[in-house]
């Protein structure tokens, strides 16, 4: 049986105690650190080996009902297996050792890569070599850094957003960009922008810092779900960067969380870069209210 992470939990509550907490604005509930549907202080831990120790992103593979995940160090795609928990080779080497690559989405039978500048790098299912694959960049001026990459089958294109851009600078924003998958172009102008100052209010903390480190929507609440590994942070919105909701991650459980992916059936699992410990992979299962599996 695998290990489990137990985030510290408050002591029971008596109706007296419960009322002293709330009114000193002491220890929080556990269910209000987690999104609906989920607990957010007990996953499923798997630990990975050295060479997924910078693991930067991930995806679901549908086609073995495994995950997809990339590395900083590493030049080629990897498989994971979520039955035999084994890591295997998906590709052979195919990009550049100093490539950056920051996140993974495989859309049909092809799959793109972020690195780090804003550029997609499109590699056909299971590439032996080079040939055949294709960079796209989003052109974007000034300094930017993105580690977040995903796909919206809502707007038929894929998302990048930025973790800092130049463009940001004193707006108190986070800019996402969309990738036009009929045309395999970027478009003109900014998919759509998220308001830290919301974020903020939400966790009723000025100095609360968001730079987004990966995302992903939810199979069936068709809800964003974006990861902040810096100020470590799950944040909730609609596709359009609305913001619902805003979650405080446990440091201890997610030291570097820097991807994330979905089941068809809600599952989600968070991976960890090792640089604070050994690099790992959460599972946290979807579970409805009142709904049993």
């Amino acid at each position: 049986m695998r290990k489990m992470l137990f985030q510290k939990e408050c002591p029971p509550l008596t109706p007296l105690i419960l009322l002293v907490a709330l009114l000193l604005n002491g220890c929080k509930s556990i269910d209000s650190q987690s999104p609906q549907d989920y607990t957010m202080d007990k996953p499923q831990r798997m630990e990975l080996g050295k060479a997924l120790n910078e693991i930067s992103g991930i995806c679901y593979n549908s086609n073995d009902s495994g995950l997809l995940a990339i590395a900083d160090s590493k030049e080629k795609i990897f498989q994971l297996s979520l039955k035999t928990k084994k890591l295997k080779d998906y590709t052979e080497k195919i990009v550049e050792s100093n490539s950056d690559l920051e996140d993974i989405v495989k859309v049909d039978t092809a799959i793109f890569l972020l690195m780090s500048k804003g550029i997609l790098v499109e590699v056909p299912d299971k590439a032996t070599d080079t040939s055949g694959i294709k960079m796209y960049d989003a052109g974007l001026s000034g300094s930017n850094d993105f580690e977040t990459l995903y796909y919206d089958p809502s707007a038929n294109g894929l998302v990048m957003l930025c973790k800092t851009c130049g463009r940001e600078k004193g707006t108190g924003v986070r800019t996402a960009f969309r990738f036009d998958l009929r045309t395999r172009t970027f478009d003109s102008n900014a998919f759509f922008t998220i308001s830290r100052g919301e974020i903020k209010t939400l966790l009723k903390n000025a100095d609360a810092k968001f730079e987004p480190s990966a995302a992903a929507i939810h199979p069936l609440n068709k809800r964003l779900y974006i990861l902040s590994s810096a100020g470590h942070l799950l944040v909730i919105a609609d596709t359009r960067g609305q913001v619902s909701e805003a979650y405080d991650l446990n440091p201890d459980i997610f030291p570097q969380a820097e991807g994330i992916a979905f089941a068809p059936n809600g599952d989600m699992y968070i991976s960890n870069e090792g640089k604070y410990g050994k690099p790992t992979l959460l599972l946290f299962r979807y579970q409805q209210k009142g709904k049993k599996r």
